[in-house]
């Protein structure tokens, strides 16, 4: 038995703790840092393909490129970090997506946490008047524009259920659950910081960095990944609806119907506070194990971790690049 009180001993395990937890964060950073290169060189093979064939084959542009995001979202996500869980001993299977949740909970705990990925809509469409303000381009280039039924379909799997399904799976699922063993409070914030900073541009990395801090939160407090999922898909799926509403709809009916879906969810959201606050659903306490580095330190060793650096350098450096 150890004589923490002993001033030598406890720095021996906080530098054994700090240790382990760069252990981490260079597996983590470079699993990430090497997909995202994977994806560039990919990317632009296939690009060449493209303008190739196009010489001789009639290609649907806007077609494949919804195709070719699908494609690139299931190899930047699902084995780099399925991998990752292996080598941190993490069983998925395990973890979340088995616990089965009441509708009413889990419905209650969807609508406030869309509702609060709504309040962080309107607190981000503040920070894009402050970078336009500072005469930065904040106009992303996304994809095509989608033409017709089955191309709208088709854009909106691509923008809204795919990221929610392999984007939660590789953030709060792999990431969340791999550094819980270090504290919930730490696995939370360096997950939702990495979340973040993987979006590349300087006006969504604060918007999902609170979006993850909202969803690894739920996701550790209903023990489940689905609901997390789902307020992922229906903050996208919005988007998408009013991107639609403003391109297809005359300017009265655009303000009609766009006040109305945020009044009908904003009344949705309330009554899922009022039932997850008087049920208690969110207050579950926070794992803290008997470290001897507190969460912030921890956060502070992770992202000392060099491959965490290099990685959160060359994300910074494409965010600027991008404006």
């Amino acid at each position: 038995m150890h004589n923490l009180n002993n001033p030598f001993i406890r720095s021996h395990f906080a530098k054994q703790e700090r240790k382990m937890i760069r252990k981490s964060g260079n597996f983590i950073g470079g699993i990430i840092l090497g997909s995202l290169l994977l994806i560039d060189l990919i990317s632009q093979m296939v690009g060449e393909l493209i303008v190739f064939l196009r010489e001789y084959y009639i290609i649907d542009n806007t077609l494949t490129a919804y195709l070719l995001q699908i494609l690139f979202s299931a190899i930047l996500f699902v084995p780099p970090f399925f991998l990752l869980s292996k080598i941190e001993g993490f069983k998925v299977s395990s973890l979340f997506v088995r616990k089965k949740i009441p509708f009413l909970t889990g419905a209650s705990v969807v609508f406030a946490g869309f509702l609060l990925c709504l309040g962080i809509n309107v607190a981000t469409s503040y920070w894009v008047s402050i970078l336009e303000a500072l005469g930065m381009n904040t106009e992303a280039v996304g994809l095509p524009e989608p033409k017709g039924i089955f191309e709208t379909i088709a854009w909106i799997f691509t923008m809204s259920v795919m990221p929610a399904i392999v984007e939660e799976f590789a953030f709060r699922v792999v990431v969340l659950g791999s550094l819980r063993r270090y504290s919930d409070t730490f696995a939370i914030f360096a997950s939702a910081a990495l979340f973040g900073l993987v979006h590349g541009n300087f006006v969504q990395i604060p918007f999902a960095f609170m979006v993850g801090l909202v969803f690894a939160y739920i996701t550790i407090n209903t023990g489940s990944v689905i609901p997390a999922m789902i307020i992922h898909f229906l903050n996208n799926f919005n988007s998408c609806v009013m991107m639609l509403i403003a391109k297809n709809l005359p300017s009265y009916l655009q303000v009609i119907v766009s006040y109305g879906i945020i009044l009908l969810m904003g009344l949705f959201g309330a009554l899922g506070f009022v039932y997850v606050n008087k049920k208690k659903l969110l207050k579950k306490k926070l794992y803290k194990p008997d470290c001897i580095i507190s969460s912030p330190m921890a956060f502070g060793a992770f992202y000392s971790s060099p491959l965490v650096i290099i990685l959160t350098a060359f994300l910074l450096l494409s965010a600027v690049l991008a404006f």
